[in-house]
């Protein structure tokens, strides 16, 4: 089964400003990467075309919730119950990523993960320290871990280098996760992005603790040379099996 952990899901111009997307894909090809082009599509369909198309069997969902760093302009933000709805396109080939921005409230924040998890059936959970202005490491985030805990659910964090400018830069880097990680050792973590291009970093972290895995979404950007050399390494360094393809589709 070949499994594409790393899709968001949404509506530009509704969950996604235009502005925001353009903004983030202009130096990965433009919009039409996000939409491959099917516009026309809901965005369930979308995806099942696009796992038709490129022989996926099954894609893992997300959602993001960047309201609170953008103020007054309308940033970019969908309802994890969206999910619910991309998912009837095709039950059984996707699995959900729910989203919650810590920092809004991190009682509500774990309210929702619980919510989501054990009423909805969602499988996971996505975390954005650079896009929601958050260090990891922040104390008031550990009720939040502990409930990933209690609920036995991978985070997915997003670390790593991102065009978008309202993404401060100092959160970006993996190292950031090494203190989490030695606290809450049990918590199971994939690194989204491979950190990049922070990706000797990023390995040095996961070798480290047995619990934390990375994902190579992004990288179908760069050419196959480039990847092939870095999997390698990765896979002498840290296992094959601690390494996830993820399109960012």
């Amino acid at each position: 089964m070949i499994i594409d952990c790393h899709v968001h899901a949404g509506k530009i111009g509704e969950h996604y400003p235009e502005w925001w997307v353009k903004e983030l894909y202009r130096v990965w090809g433009g919009v039409d990467q996000w939409t491959g082009g099917k516009k026309d599509l809901s965005v369930g369909e979308r995806l099942v075309a696009q796992m038709d198309a490129h022989g996926i069997d099954k894609m893992c969902i997300m959602t993001s919730d960047h309201r609170r760093v953008y103020g007054r302009v309308k940033g970019p933000y969908t309802p994890n119950e969206f999910l619910l709805e991309v998912r009837e396109a095709a039950p059984d080939r996707f699995a959900l990523t729910c989203c919650v921005d810590p920092l809004r409230d991190v009682y509500e924040a774990t309210l929702e993960v619980e919510r989501c998890i054990r009423d909805e059936g969602y499988d996971a959970c996505k975390i954005y320290p650079s896009y929601d202005h958050f260090d990891p490491r922040d104390e008031r985030l550990f009720p939040l871990y502990e409930k990933f805990i209690e609920l036995d659910i991978a985070v997915q964090i997003h670390m790593g280098w991102t065009p978008c400018m309202n993404a401060p830069m100092k959160y970006q880097y993996p190292h950031l996760l090494d203190d989490v990680a030695l606290r809450y050792p049990e918590m199971k973590m994939v690194v989204c992005h491979l950190g990049w291009p922070w990706v000797d970093e990023c390995m040095a972290l996961i070798a480290k603790y047995d619990n934390i895995h990375a994902d190579l979404a992004y990288w179908g950007w760069f050419t196959p040379e480039e990847n092939l050399k870095v999997i390698e390494r990765f896979g002498r360094l840290c296992g094959f099996d601690k390494l996830l393809f993820g399109s960012e589709n």
